[in-house]
């Protein structure tokens, strides 16, 4: 006498069927939320991420000051240079550590910042680059 396929081996396949199905599709999920996940949170300091959708008035306003910081440097306004300046030179008062250009680097109380700090211009230039286009889309796109 032959195998017999009884009613108990069909829904035994089934279900191993249905359980490989299962699997396969979790793990497939894991893995696109996973690089969907680490896309979206890059723990880089030097990248800047925009995430709402400006106006034509703002759209133009960042425009305009970010062409005028990067070839008109000379008629950005004296507060914003000032900025750049205080931040520069300013005296470290607690220990601070962190990476520029995936280079670690560490201030200690009583450093200048520009001393320790190998970003601390650009981070500075940055920060006041985006304050004078807040300030003027305050004053201007209202």
């Amino acid at each position: 006498m032959g195998l017999q396929t009884t009613s108990f081996k069909i829904a035994r396949y089934i279900l191993f069927a249905l359980v490989l199905i299962l699997c396969v599709w979790i793990i497939i999920y894991t893995l696109v939320s996973k690089n969907e996940e680490s896309s979206t949170n890059i723990n880089d300091g030097n990248v800047i991420r925009v995430t709402n959708k400006r106006t034509p008035c703002e759209q133009n306003i960042n425009n305009s000051i970010s062409q005028m910081w990067a070839y008109n440097f000379e008629n950005v306004p004296q507060k914003y240079l000032s900025m750049i300046d205080a931040y520069v030179n300013e005296e470290i008062t607690t220990r601070e550590t962190g990476y520029c250009n995936n280079v670690k680097f560490t201030c200690t109380p009583g450093q200048i910042r520009k001393d320790c700090d190998p970003c601390a211009a650009g981070s500075a230039r940055q920060f006041a680059m985006d304050k004078q286009i807040a300030d003027t889309i305050a004053q201007e796109c209202k």
